[in-house]
């Protein structure tokens, strides 16, 4: 099976996204919520956590 993307292109691109997903969680959180600041970075944590399991999993379930 070819690649499409390097192994650090892919890190890279894996990076950018959990930081996304935390800046667009806490902003969720904290402007549209009106959740404390504290909460709202315990959130986006949780998030960051959540998409990097869902991640391992699938990439564990294609590697077989």
């Amino acid at each position: 099976m070819g690649r499409r993307f390097g192994d650090r292109a892919a890190l890279t691109f894996g990076g950018f996204a959990a930081v996304a997903v935390a800046v667009g969680w806490f902003l969720l959180s904290s402007q549209v919520a009106h959740t404390d600041v504290q909460t709202a970075v315990s959130e986006s944590l949780g998030a960051i956590l959540v998409l990097m399991l869902v991640v391992s999993v699938i990439g564990s379930i294609r590697r077989g």
